[in-house]
């Protein structure tokens, strides 16, 4: 293997890894949730680094994930120059997978930020549904602010049917050499994956569906993430086991993210 490909399988692998940590942790959060209010304000990002944090040797383990985060978002990255346009794909479709590998590797890259900040303890600011309040009260100044606003909904909700999408149709088993795995770990990538981006789809919908709603109604207040989402689960029939559902559906994409990590191909 050329150094390069070494340090991108590094890099790549490295990355995958911390979301396992991040998801798994999110997952256990969520399902404890179902039992008090108090307990849904910590199925946060934040809260995962503060808890990782306050364990033993928490100081480095974090420091662990937050490289393993910064080694996702420079992999995400990456890819935009690494990958090439097949001559079956859609021009369309190539630029908006390349756009995905960009905002995808912001998003990581401000996980790891924030992770950064935690553990050298900055006063970090609030939940997902404040930041996502904050994110609409910003634009909604500007004359274009609405549409900016709903426009950001929309693209969550085309993020969240790509997740139902990779649930559907398994595509996701093209990212494994299956002839290198055994029937055993081809079953566990297939459960993990469907499961984990279902949930991943759900919470997508609802917080994509929030933006929008801030912008029909022009209230930045509408506007939330992953604890509104869960508080809006709550609500509904059997709303306790749909908080248990997800939760437990992001379990599952922390061990898909494991599975990425030791058996994907890195190309």
């Amino acid at each position: 293997m050329e150094p390069s490909s070494k340090w991108k399988e590094i890099t790549a692998r490295a990355g995958y890894s911390a979301k396992t940590v991040m998801y798994v942790m999110l997952g256990v959060f969520i399902i404890t949730s179902v039992f008090t209010a108090l307990n849904r304000e910590k199925a946060s990002q934040s809260n995962v680094f503060l808890t990782l944090k306050e364990q033993p040797l928490g100081q480095i383990f974090l420091g662990i994930l937050v490289l393993g985060l910064a080694c996702y978002a420079c992999w995400r990255w990456l890819q935009i120059f690494i990958t090439d346009k097949s001559d079956d794909e859609n021009t369309f479709v190539y630029i908006i997978n390349q756009l995905f590998y960009f905002v995808s590797g912001e998003f990581y890259f401000i996980a790891a930020y924030a992770g950064a900040k935690t553990l050298l303890e900055v006063q970090s600011s609030s939940s997902s549904q404040g930041s996502g309040k904050k994110v609409s009260e910003f634009l909604m100044q500007y004359e274009w602010g609405l549409l900016l606003v709903a426009a950001i909904g929309l693209c969550i909700i085309i993020f969240a049917v790509v997740q139902f999408k990779h649930a559907y149709t398994a595509d996701f088993l093209e990212k494994f050499s299956l002839n290198a795995l055994n029937q055993r770990i081809r079953k566990s990538v297939k459960v993990t994956g469907r499961l984990g981006y279902t949930a991943r789809g759900v919470v997508y919908s609802l917080v994509g569906g929030f933006f929008i709603l801030a912008a029909i109604l022009s209230n930045p207040s509408q506007a939330g993430g992953l604890q509104k989402a869960l508080e809006t689960l709550m609500k509904q029939p059997f709303g306790p086991y749909l908080i248990a559902a997800v939760g437990a559906g992001f379990v599952m994409f922390g061990l898909y993210c494991a599975l990425e990590a030791k058996y994907r191909k890195v190309e």
